[in-house]
Formats: C-alpha cells, sequence, structure tokens
C-alpha cells in the first residue's frame, strides 16, 4: 500500500486549480507556466558551462500557449511528425530552432522536412542511403544507438540490444561509406537512450559512448546528447541531481570540446517530460463510490483514455483531494469511466477521504498526459487551462460535448430530435 502524503505532493495554487474546477468543470488539465519557466532557468544554469542550446521535446505536451511560452524562452524543439513540424513552423518557430527526429519517416516525410530547410535527423541506414539517392549533397543529423537503454519502463528505453531506434554505434564506418558515396555531410550526431532517468551517472555513460563516436566525425555543427531527464513522480524518489552535472558531464564537455576538430560545436539537449511534467495537474470529479470486497473504489469523470501512463507502464501519480485536503486518509482504488479493466488511476492508495462530487488532483501529468489520450469509447479529450502569472485561469482547448464530438468525426451525420 502506498501514501501520497499531503506535504510530498500538494498542489501548489490549490485555490487556482478549484478556480478551474468552478469555471471550465472537469476533467480539465491545468498547465501552471510558472513552474515550466523554473525547470527552464534550473536546467540553464547547470548546462551554461558549456556551449549549448535547449531544445523542447514537443512529443511532451503539445499544447499552443506552453510551445508559445517555449519559443519567447528561446528554446527550440524537436519534432516526431509532419503535423508537429507544421505546428511549430506556425507558431513561428525559426527554421534553425527545428530537430526533425521523425522514427521510420517515410520518403514523403523526409523530403518534406528538407524543403521546410529543417535540421534531419536519420536513424537507419536504409534511410539514410535513400536519402543520398534521393536528396545527394545535403546536410544530415544521425541518431546513433549506443546500445546503453535506460528509463522507468522497459517501453520507454530506446537505446540498446533490444531497440528500434537509432544506427548502432559499431556501425559509424558504415554512416561514413554511405556519407562518402552521397557526398552527404554529417553535421551532427544523436543519441536519446531513455525517459524519467534520474540517475546522472547514467546519462554520463552514454554521451561518453556518443562522444568516442564523434571522433570519427570532423565537421560536425552539434551534439545531440538527447533528453530522457526525469522528475521524481513518487513520494521516495529523488529529483535528479543537477549539482552533479559540472564536474560530471558539463566539465567534460567542455574538455572534449577543446580537442575535437569541429569549429564552433555545441551540444545540445532535448529535454521534454523535465520541462513540463510538473507542471501539469488533471482535475476529475469522484462520480461514485463503492465498497467491493472490501476495497473502496472511486469512480472518476475521466479514465485511461485521457492520462493513459498508468494503464500502459504501470505509471504513479500522486493524488490529492482538494475538497477534502484535511481528511483522513483511506485506502482506495481510484479508477476511471472506460470499459477496461486496465482503467485505473492508483490502486490501493492512500488518499484524503473521498466523497461523491469532490475534486481529485491528479499531479505531475503535464507530460505525456494530452499528447497521448485518446477518443476511445468515444470519450472527448479534457479541456486545457493555464495558469497565469497573476494566478488566474485561461482556457485554450475546450472540452467538447458528445453531440460536438459526434458532428466533427460523422458530419455527415445530422442530428435527431430527442
Amino acid at each position: 500500500m502506498t501514501t501520497d502524503s499531503p506535504f510530498l505532493k500538494y498542489p501548489r495554487k490549490q485555490e487556482t486549480l478549484l478556480s478551474a474546477v468552478h469555471e471550465f468543470g472537469t476533467p480539465t488539465f491545468v498547465y501552471d507556466l510558472d513552474r515550466i519557466r523554473e525547470q527552464i532557468q534550473l536546467l540553464r544554469t547547470h548546462t551554461e558551462g558549456v556551449q549549448s542550446r535547449l531544445l523542447y521535446a514537443m512529443k511532451a505536451n503539445a499544447s499552443i500557449r506552453i510551445l508559445q511560452m517555449i519559443r519567447d524562452e528561446g528554446m527550440g524543439v524537436d519534432a516526431v511528425s509532419p503535423a508537429e513540424l507544421e505546428l511549430a513552423l506556425r507558431l513561428g518557430f525559426e527554421k534553425d530552432a527545428i530537430f526533425y527526429s521523425a522514427n521510420n519517416m517515410t520518403d514523403a516525410e523526409m523530403v518534406n522536412a528538407f524543403d521546410r530547410g529543417v535540421t534531419v535527423n536519420v536513424g537507419e541506414l536504409s534511410r539514410l542511403k535513400t536519402l543520398g539517392e534521393i536528396l545527394p549533397g545535403s546536410s544530415v543529423c544521425i541518431r546513433l544507438n549506443p546500445q546503453i537503454g535506460a528509463g522507468h519502463h522497459a517501453h520507454v528505453i530506446t537505446a540498446g540490444d533490444k531497440s528500434k531506434f537509432g544506427i548502432g554505434v559499431e556501425q559509424v564506418s558504415d554512416v561514413l561509406s554511405i556519407a562518402i558515396e552521397y557526398n552527404l555531410k554529417i553535421v551532427g550526431l544523436h543519441q536519446h537512450i531513455g525517459s524519467g532517468i534520474l540517475d546522472t551517472n547514467i546519462v554520463w555513460r552514454a554521451i561518453s559512448v556518443l562522444l568516442d563516436a564523434a571522433r570519427s566525425f570532423r565537421d560536425l555543427a552539434f551534439i545531440n546528447l538527447g533528453g530522457g531527464l526525469g522528475i521524481p513522480y513518487r513520494p521516495d524518489e529523488n529529483p535528479l541531481d543537477l549539482s552533479e552535472w559540472e564536474s560530471k558531464i558539463i566539465n567534460p564537455l567542455r574538455s572534449f570540446r577543446e580537442e575535437h576538430p569541429s569549429e564552433d560545436l555545441t551540444f545540445v539537449f532535448e529535454p521534454g517530460r523535465f520541462i513540463v511534467a510538473e507542471s501539469g495537474t488533471l482535475l476529475v470529479q469522484v462520480n461514485t463510490v463503492k465498497n467491493s470486497n472490501g476495497q473502496i473504489f472511486a469512480g472518476v469523470d475521466s479514465g485511461m483514455g485521457h492520462l493513459l501512463r498508468p494503464a500502459m507502464y504501470d505509471a504513479y501519480h500522486a493524488i490529492f483531494n482538494l475538497s477534502n485536503p484535511d481528511g483522513e486518509l483511506h485506502p482506495y482504488q481510484v479508477v476511471g469511466n472506460i470499459c477496461e479493466s486496465a482503467d485505473f488511476f492508483a490502486r490501493d492508495r492512500m488518499i484524503q477521504t473521498i466523497r461523491v462530487g469532490d475534486v481529485l488532483a491528479i499531479m505531475d501529468a503535464g507530460a505525456y498526459g494530452r499528447s497521448m489520450s485518446t477518443e476511445y469509447n468515444l470519450r472527448p479529450a479534457p479541456s486545457e487551462v493555464i495558469i497565469l502569472n497573476d494566478n488566474s485561469v485561461e482556457l485554450v482547448t475546450a472540452r467538447e460535448s458528445a453531440n460536438q464530438m459526434i458532428d466533427r468525426l460523422y458530419p455527415s451525420l445530422k442530428r435527431r430530435s430527442s
């Protein structure tokens, strides 16, 4: 049985969250922009010791207001699909601030990205060869698999001997041969080993492999060290110790840069979760409380279609009862409204006494929440709301009604009178 201490994951700006429910109802994602700025500044402070730049992995959360703030903070973006690329361009991100890293991209996607003038990242030898055949003489980044993977769950490990991502680091000679054959210029190297990493030593192990591979490339403009930096979801987890970065990562990077023959080499970091996860709260309302076989089930007006991580990764999200913050702690099964047995937000979780009508705050839902949501069971996606500097709230994306959803999905079907 696990416990959410009210003091460990107490929601920031509790009254503001309740005002968002009063104004926009539930389910609703609320994003605290101040928290995002804090995370950006924290990472900048600990990477300023070497020539570097920050990209935001927009797959974590592509809410427009968040992306606008990311842009205004001077960060670039990592885009992984044609639609993400189009959104970044429409929002005014400069072409040289967009890193296109689609996985198993088609020829059309590849050509489109080059036509749009952004940096393209290739993670397969066959794709690199096709690039040479279609667009000889191009400049390109190569995604390498350092054969080191890490992450909070097997499904988020994106390197290692079982990963589909990247060109094996042992195949660098093949990369160089294809580049020579088609006059391709390798301007960058990239890796991404997984997500939710809280250990600086693992981060450095993968970086060191990438740096060793980079010695074979003499004309690099940048080395993208990837993202994957985690946040402490569980009460017993400690945050990533960025105080270690100066000695364990930044100083070695500075030394490597001084030794490498490439001119004006820049190091790139591309966090997503680290930037936005703690900013987000999913607000849900309790509509059912029942005792079944000695277990108390609290049913809410949201489900795995809105926050897939618990069902998909057995992920932990702290839950706080905003309506009864001083209530006695009891064990609950917090379940959603989707017709699946996996539709749990929490199992055997100690939460302040839950009553029908209470509003629960599901914490740390800013990353891979709304962006992974589906319309399974024809349940519309939650509203999205941001908290402004004065603690007021503003609607970004409205939740659809059932009629609005069907009108959008099936415009040829006319509404029937009741």
